[in-house]
């Protein structure tokens, strides 16, 4: 008898494993206002970029920290964290993926939404149960 699992159409999304890793780190370190656009196709510079906040420049180092750990060490995969002290912008660059983590203030001035607003915009959840259900999947087909 077939099994068939009913989220199995979220399941066949491929999103790549960085942007999935972005995604838990800013869920996990309580980032707020976070977007997912998907800039596949219309940019060679990556393939997803994310915008979120933080609540202040230890909040922002913390994020830089976090990425730069998982990235580099854990995964072993090239990538670059630019932050300046006190600038309220923090830059991760993981190749595929770039992520944006700005102040409140800096995320207004900047409004790096209206530029990308116009590209598919991803559900950072469905990204999240998407790595969730790979896991802990039990299902045939």
């Amino acid at each position: 008898m077939e099994m068939i699992n009913p989220i199995k159409k979220r399941m066949v999304k491929d999103f790549p494993q960085a942007l999935v890793s972005c995604c838990q780190i800013i869920v996990d370190k309580k980032c707020a206002n976070s977007r997912i656009f998907d800039i596949r196709g219309v940019s060679n510079i990556a393939d997803y970029v994310i915008l979120t906040t933080c609540t202040s420049e230890a909040h922002l180092r913390a994020i830089g920290d976090e990425l730069y750990q998982t990235f580099k060490h854990r995964r072993g995969q090239l990538c670059r964290v630019d932050y300046q002290p006190l600038s309220g912008w923090l830059v991760f660059d993981a190749f595929d993926v770039i992520l944006h983590a700005f102040t409140e203030s800096m995320r207004q001035k900047y409004d790096l939404d209206s530029l990308f607003e116009k590209f598919n915009a991803l559900n950072l959840n469905s990204i999240l149960m998407l790595d969730v259900y790979e896991k802990n999947a039990s299902f045939v087909i």
